[in-house]
């Protein structure tokens, strides 16, 4: 009876340190997972905070054009094509910034995609691992027994 728990120890041991690892390992996944969520979050709020500043600004252009006192026909329609292209100007970079934004969310999302299947992934292999090992276990003790 001594000699079985001898014999049973080490292997106790070993599945008590494999299962540490495993633990250990879903820790690590879940911290990546908090991380990545993290940088996504962060991500989309500097995007929403530049969007909500652009928005800010083209409301103040537009209130600007609104309150300049057009005096001269002329004068008017200079100013007013002046401040026409520099409208046309944000708007084409408000598109290429919103651009930007959908290709960033896409690649944030892509790369959180990958991150999930990496790990589960290395789950999945770990688990494999920890099966095996317990098989050699069982047929160790198996081999010890006869």
């Amino acid at each position: 009876m001594a000699a079985d728990t001898e014999t049973a120890a080490p292997g106790l041991a070993e599945l008590r340190d494999l299962k540490m690892t495993v633990f250990a390992l879903r820790e690590e996944l879940e911290r990546a997972r908090r991380d990545t969520a993290d940088a996504v979050r962060q991500g989309m709020s500097g995007a929403n905070a530049e969007i909500a500043q652009l928005k800010a600004t083209i409301g103040a252009l537009r209130d600007e054009l609104q309150e300049w006192p057009i005096r001269r026909d002329e004068a008017a329609r200079l100013v007013q094509a002046a401040n026409l292209d520099e409208i046309k100007q944000l708007k084409s970079g408000i598109a290429a910034l919103r651009d930007a934004l959908e290709t960033a969310k896409f690649e944030q999302e892509a790369a959180v995609r990958q991150a999930i299947i990496a790990a589960q992934d290395e789950i999945a292999q770990l688990q494999a691992t920890v099966r095996a090992l317990r098989e050699q276990l069982r047929a160790a003790s198996a081999e010890r027994a006869k």
